[in-house]
């Protein structure tokens, strides 16, 4: 699928990023894919999200332009489906760092990745996530670190891994075993 604001071919997998976008550590991503990205227009729907800091959340992500139509779709999915209550803190976006246990950069190094609720979904711990809640990131093109060997339950990234859209995948979310 074409995404008519970037011009790109979706999915985009997590070994085309530098490719597509730069090295995040000479500050090009920075200068040329980052942005705000407001999200105002949902603060009535989600009147009880926090930041990473307990602060009221100013519903703005510091993060790659591309995030903006699939990061929409997924709060519009969350409102539709029941599953905005679930949703309590934005726990940030993009940061130029490496992964956990990695030597790679993480994909928030692009700013293709948000962090929410961090608190109750660390990583490597339990999902405390409804498996409809991932969905509706799922559905909104994001692949949900809930579906990892070792999950992330908070962490939802614009690239993929894998494509889940391959025959075994059958294109659908199968049940997360691991959601508290």
């Amino acid at each position: 699928m074409i995404d008519e604001a970037s011009g790109l071919d979706f999915p985009i997998f997590q070994r085309q990023l530098y490719d597509l976008f730069g090295d995040p550590e000479d500050g090009s991503v920075e200068a040329d894919y980052i942005r705000i990205i407001d999200l105002g227009d949902f603060k009535a729907d989600f009147p009880h999200m926090l930041d990473y800091e307990g602060n009221p959340w100013d519903f703005r992500v510091y993060g790659n332009y591309v995030l903006k139509d699939p990061l929409r779709r997924a709060f519009q999915n969350l409102l539709v489906s029941g599953c905005a209550a679930e949703l309590k803190s934005f726990d940030g976006c993009f940061n130029v760092r490496r992964m956990k246990g990695s030597g790679s950069l993480s994909v928030h190094s692009w700013g293709l990745a948000v962090d929410f609720n961090a608190a109750e979904n660390p990583f490597g711990g339990p999902v405390r996530f409804s498996d409809e809640f991932i969905k509706c990131f799922a559905d909104a093109g994001f692949e949900p670190g809930a579906l990892w060997s070792k999950p992330d339950g908070m962490h939802f990234q614009l690239c993929w891994l894998r494509d889940w859209t391959l025959p075994q995948y059958d294109g659908e979310l199968k049940p997360i075993p691991w959601v508290a």
